[in-house]
């Protein structure tokens, strides 16, 4: 991953670790459904602010495509959320955080087909030992309700993180983002009214979580997380909710004198341990798929190479161009993409070489006879405005 997305993924990690703490703030004086009113507004209010001053603009785009991922989340992950947090401490919903990416990984294997070998899931079983001990075998009727429903805001998470991969092909990180803020809003306010449970109140602890959650966590960070699930893979970015994992249960210790057994301290050690060395394999893997796919690609004869329609001609790697990929994690699909499209431009340079961009990324090719041989290639600076 690139460091924009690694700063990306510290601030959504940290905003979101500290959004239990304004949560349960706040339902200490307001309804589950009526506080989700109030944060959804505030989010909406802000989205409509950079959209009137300009700052972000809305294209022309089929936006009911998003009905998924709308169901999953905002409102699904909120509202069970939102319940569990009534009845557990922040720390205990910080620690269930963790089981996003297992949760992920498992529902990648039947939504993408993506198969591990036994190594993967032999510390998938782990990190699910790790989690039976975060969730703990407090069965009281109250604390299983809560425990329940924050796992049930996992799972329409990891199924939000795989979703919203295959829709930022079509949609920019801000549309996305405005699209769930305002149908938040108008679904939490039409709930809460039907149950006769809307009110307002209005006081420092409402007030100071709907501004947090409704600017940075609802807005900031879910166009960040966004931007994230655009530029690297659903497991990677899902590994960010180990750092919620912490900040939550830090802030809960720290600001509501929350207290953490022993049981859970272990499991979430289980849990990260797992996790990080499932990433470690996941990023060999991809370097040594990459080298294959590169192997390849030099050896095999020409008419098998990467076609680039805009220029009628085949294309070559070089061993350079192919640290380049690996160094700024681009795919070979991505790559394909990029030199398929008819969509792509291209513009000769001073020196004799094309330069091909999307508007995503951009490559440099250099023309030798009746084929073209990759340069180099790069992702474009502006993506992250």
């Amino acid at each position: 991953m690139s460091w924009k997305v690694v700063l990306a993924g510290v601030c959504v990690s940290l905003i979101f670790g500290f959004s239990f703490l304004f949560t349960k703030n706040a339902l200490d004086y307001v309804k589950p459904l009526t506080f989700l009113s109030y944060r959804f507004f505030v989010a909406s209010l802000f989205f409509l602010f950079l959209l009137l001053s300009r700052a972000i603009r809305l294209g022309k785009k089929p936006y009911w495509k998003l009905w998924k991922l709308i169901v999953f989340q905002p409102i699904l992950y909120f509202l069970f959320e939102t319940i569990g947090l009534q009845r557990i401490n922040a720390s205990e919903a910080g620690m269930i955080v963790a089981l996003i990416p297992i949760l992920v990984n498992v529902l990648a294997i039947f939504l993408l087909k993506e198969k591990g070998d036994r190594y993967h899931y032999v510390l998938l079983l782990s990190s699910f030992i790790g989690s039976v001990l975060i969730v703990g075998f407090n069965l009281t009727k109250e604390a299983l309700l809560g425990k329940v429903s924050m796992l049930i805001a996992m799972v329409s998470a990891a199924l939000y993180t795989i979703l919203a991969r295959k829709l930022s092909r079509e949609f920019e990180p801000h549309e996305i983002s405005f699209s769930m803020m305002i149908s938040g809003f108008v679904f939490f306010t039409i709930v809460s009214k039907l149950s006769g449970e809307f009110r307002l109140v209005l006081n420092v602890h409402t007030i100071s979580a709907a501004l947090y959650l409704g600017v940075l966590s609802s807005a900031v960070a879910f166009f960040l997380h966004t931007y994230m699930v655009k530029q690297a893979p659903s497991i990677l970015v899902s590994l960010f909710s180990n750092l919620t994992t912490v900040v939550a249960c830090l802030a809960g210790v720290l600001f509501r004198n929350e207290r953490l057994g022993l049981q859970q301290i272990l499991g979430v050690v289980i849990v990260l341990v797992s996790l990080l060395v499932m990433a470690y394999r996941n990023r060999e893997k991809k370097v040594d798929a990459m080298q294959e796919d590169a192997e390849k690609t030099l050896e095999e004869d020409i008419n098998s190479a990467i076609h680039v329609a805009l220029l009628r001609k085949d294309l070559l790697l070089t061993p350079h161009a192919y640290e380049r990929m690996i160094e700024r994690n681009v795919s070979f699909e991505e790559l394909k993409e990029l030199l398929e499209s008819k969509s792509s431009r291209a513009f000769m340079q001073k020196n004799g070489r094309i330069k091909i961009s999307n508007g995503s990324i951009e490559a440099v090719l250099q023309p030798s006879g009746k084929v073209l041989y990759l340069v180099t290639v790069m992702r474009k600076r502006r993506e992250w405005l």
